[in-house]
């Protein structure tokens, strides 16, 4: 009797190294044949070999590919290294096979020409002393040695990167790689270590700020060679000293820079320099005049940006110094708490305003951030190198600026423009008709209609009826960046002939000219670009400027705050269906961008409305400036069921209780750690394999949670219905993504704060047919997404706060469902560990009990009190 072999059937993923990243082939191997699956796989390869194994691999490899890390079937070196730095792409990265870690090398870096040649080589080796070169093959920052794929570190990279590039001199090349080679670790030869290469690639002037019309500019370098080499018309300069030369060499934009910078030292009145993204240079046809006439009222000066160092001296201990000039800096004690209550609520924060004892802005460096904390901070501040901000009257402490009030605007029956490509709700023309005739009472207004009820649709034909009154020009839509796409998709679908008008104004090539700009009818931006060309866009006598998803300037201490409000225009507009996260203070700092000074100063509003807790009072107040519907209201009867289910409650597996109990008894007893320890048991219980990778390939049945998903995503499949999950969990989005791919073949997108092409990956999911699975972060997916092809909402995680959790929900429950929509919470008990509640029980009870607050968008929603209840539940399970 003969016994046939089952042929093994698998697939493999094949390394193409490149010079500038990773290729990527995938082959199906059935015994001894092997073929050539085409990636991204369609619906029927999917169907083919998602029970494959190797299967994993082609899940990593799309999600890389739908997070656009894989261009034009590349995963370049630079989003490698990027991805490494999250412990959660790391796991993704193991999957294709590429290596999880740097490998160790040595070196060594030769000038084989002279010096103006630069002819520079380099020899790498291992750690077992073998040359790389010679015993590999390599492309870019990869090794391939015997069918085995080795990493360079990211700077030896940057290295390799930096003696193939092209150079304006000799040696400049030479400086920047002997920088390089130094951060890197690789020895230089001996006549390199006597020649030491400088180069002036960039400088900040010192602006010395005598009267607000009169700035000198004064070119100093680090040191007094370096300012030397600066006002000296040389293009390289030698210093000697023994043995050892110090060469500087100016790059030729700088040398032009600095002939342009010394017409001008001295700048008055109407010529004073604005420095825009890079104050080092000073271009003629980029300068532009400062001329508080040419601002808002509200604008009532420039403030220069003092940067601040800390310098360490003998027997003086820490001083801080001013970066420009060397000058000892005082910080008072008032300022150091000004400057912790901003960071504590702004932590990214560039550049700070304080008024104790002076008014300054100060920029804010992790030296700062350490010495006011007294901790080494997390996060390395990104530098920026704007000099100035405009400074306004803020009406903090108080009124200083008011607009005042007008009511003798148009007649609402305003009729709606007729080549607008829809139809409108009745609330929709309402809304419509409201904002012309606050526009035209140049008043004002804050739209905060529920999600879904189409606000961005309304003021869509607010433009339109502008444009076709010849009115519409400029107008300004400043909206966070994963926004901008979706205004554009918009105006194309309900405005087509207004697209024409539209300028998006972002990235390094966008216009830096005041009068260019205000030719444009309608100019898209985000909060951010705003804040950094507040001093071109102040200018602008804008028409209209929108702010959609407003509590993005909620802060009215931060910068893209200060940036809104310093803008001038006929007719503002707020629009957000939240415009009170955590702090009623929020809602003052929008009001005083709508309408300013309607709600009286910060510390009056205080007085009035938050320490009394008068919401109703201040309802009434904001009632001509304040339109909210809700679906409830307005939709009763035209939207399909939501159907709420009653939570799903699981019992914890046994591996979930087994890695609960070793981390509740690994707890310090502080509070950072016990909130670490929370958002890890969420996940734990999410999917043991989140926080514990051997067990990523659990069955569905010892991950209950997941079991009880496959039941729904089954009853939904046999209905050809589709479905959106939500968790924030990044791992935990991925482990879904591969359960899902592999159980029913379908292609599973996800939607995170990675995701760029948003609109792109919701429109391919709506046209879709039949059964389909979209996973998505409830922040990241909480504004601008409309995915009604989907009828079922399940919240695999919980979010702090309810409204946030609502705002998801209502990415498929809005204008357009046409099904019921079934809403479903997954909670995990855990009795041996928690026996009074997991923090998924103690999280879903309070936020039942926080409900009701979050219906009403004024009343302020305190998460911080669920994590400390929940702080306080797992400290007492630890007896």
């Amino acid at each position: 009797m003969f016994f046939s072999r089952r042929r093994e059937q698998g697939i493999r993923v094949k390394h193409n190294l490149q010079q500038s990243g990773v290729g990527f082939t995938f082959l199906a191997h059935h015994g001894s044949k092997a073929q050539v699956i085409s990636i991204p796989m369609e619906r029927e390869a999917l169907d083919t070999y998602c029970r494959w194994s190797g299967f994993s691999s082609y899940v990593a490899w799309e999600e890389l590919y739908e997070q656009q890390f894989v261009k034009e079937g590349i995963l370049s070196f630079d989003h490698i290294y990027r991805l490494l730095q999250d412990e959660d792409a790391t796991e993704i990265l193991k999957e294709l096979g590429i290596p999880d870690e740097s490998l160790t090398v040595t070196g060594i870096l030769r000038l084989e020409s002279m010096p103006l040649q630069a002819e520079l080589n380099i020899s790498l080796y291992d750690s077992n002393g073998r040359n790389l070169d010679r015993v590999g093959l390599r492309r870019g920052a990869m090794y391939d040695i015997s069918d085995q794929l080795y990493l360079l570190p990211e700077r030896v990279y940057r290295l390799l990167q930096a003696l193939e590039a092209e150079y304006e001199h000799g040696y400049q090349k030479i400086g920047i790689c002997q920088k390089l080679a130094e951060e890197a670790g690789i020895q230089l030869e001996r006549f390199l270590e006597n020649e030491d290469y400088r180069v002036i690639d960039s400088y900040e002037p010192d602006i010395l700020v005598h009267a607000p019309d009169h700035l000198e500019v004064i070119i100093r370098g680090n040191d007094k060679e370096e300012s030397e080499v600066l006002q000296g018309n040389k293009a390289y300069t030698s210093f000697g000293e023994g043995t050892l030369r110090r060469r500087y060499v100016k790059t030729k934009r700088v040398t032009d820079d600095l002939t342009a910078l010394r017409k001008k030292s001295h700048i008055r009145g109407e010529e004073v320099p604005v420095f825009l993204q890079n104050p080092s240079a000073v271009l003629e046809d980029h300068t532009f005049s400062f001329d508080l006439e040419e601002f808002s009222e509200r604008v009532k000066g420039i403030v220069p940006i003092q940067r601040i160092r800390p310098q360490y001296n003998q027997g003086t201990g820490l001083q801080w110094v001013d970066e420009t000039n060397g000058e000892p800096v005082e910080i008072t004690e008032e300022e150091k708490k000004e400057l912790r209550e901003v960071l504590a609520k702004e932590p990214t924060s560039t550049f700070v305003q304080t008024t104790k004892p002076h008014p300054r802005w100060v920029f804010v460096t992790k030296h700062l951030k350490d010495e006011l904390f007294g901790k080494s901070s997390e996060q390395l501040v990104q530098h920026h190198k704007s000099q100035y901000r405009l400074d306004i009257h803020n009406n903090e402490d108080e009124l200083e600026f008011k607009i005042n009030e007008q009511r003798d605007g148009q007649d609402a029956q305003v009729p709606i423009p007729p080549t607008l490509n829809g139809d409108l709700f009745d609330h929709q023309v309402h809304g419509y008709r409201w904002l012309i005739k606050l526009s035209s009472e140049r008043q004002g207004g804050l739209l905060a209609d529920d999600m879904g009820l189409g606000k961005t649709l309304q003021v869509i034909a607010y433009l339109l009826y502008q444009h076709e009154q010849g009115l519409l020009g400029p107008t300004m839509i400043v909206t966070p960046i994963a926004l901008i796409e979706n205004w554009i998709q918009e105006i194309e679908k309900f405005a087509p002939t207004m697209r024409k008008e539209v300028y998006v104004h972002r990235g390094s090539q966008r216009l830096r000219d005041d009068q260019l700009l205000s030719s444009f009818g309608i100019i898209i931006t985000s909060y951010d670009t705003l804040k950094l060309d507040q001093m071109i866009l102040g200018k602008i006598k804008f028409r209209n400027i929108v702010c959609d998803e407003a509590q993005n300037a909620k802060s009215h201490a931060s910068q893209r705050s200060h940036a809104l409000r310093a803008m001038q225009a006929n007719f503002r507009l707020a629009m957000t269906g939240t415009p009170v996260e955590n702090s009623l203070e929020e809602l003052w700092s929008i009001m005083d961008y709508v309408q300013p000074g309607y709600l009286g100063s910060l510390r009056e509003f205080r007085k009035r409305y938050i320490e009394t807790s008068d919401y109703d009072s201040l309802v009434d107040t904001l009632k001509p400036h304040y339109l909210r519907r809700t679906k409830e209201e307005v939709l009763k009867d035209r939207l399909p069921r939501k159907v709420v289910h009653e939570p799903i409650t699981v019992e914890a597996s046994v591996e979930q209780k087994q890695l609960a109990t070793t981390m509740v008894a690994s707890i310090a007893n502080n509070k950072l750690e016990i909130l670490n320890v929370l958002g890890r048991l969420r996940q734990l219980y999410g999917h043991p394999g989140a926080v514990y990778p051997p067990y990523e390939e659990l069955e569905s049945s010892r991950v209950p949670k997941l079991a009880h998903l496959f039941t729904i995503l089954d009853s939904a499949r046999e209905r050809g219905e589709k479905v959106l999950v939500f968790t924030e969990f990044r791992r935990i989005q991925y482990l879904l993504k591969r359960a899902i791919m592999q159980r029913y073949g379908v292609r599973v997108p996800i939607i995170s704060g990675e995701t760029s092409n948003r609109q792109a990956v919701v429109l391919e999911f709506n046209q879709s047919i039949d059964f389909g699975v979209m996973i998505l972060s409830q922040k990241a997916a909480g504004v601008g997404l409309t995915i009604t092809s989907a009828n079922h909402v399940i919240h695999y995680t919980r979010w702090w706060n309810p409204a946030v959790e609502n705002q998801a929900t209502d990415r498929a429950y809005r204008i357009g469902q046409t099904k019921d929509v079934y809403v479903h919470h997954m909670i995990t008990t855990d009795a041996q560990n928690f026996p009074n509640g997991t923090v998924e029980q103690l999280m879903h009870q309070l936020l039942i009990l926080k409900s009701d607050l979050a219906q009403n968008v004024l009343v302020p929603f305190q998460s911080k009190e669920i994590e400390e209840v929940l702080a306080e539940m797992v400290a007492s399970s630890r007896g």
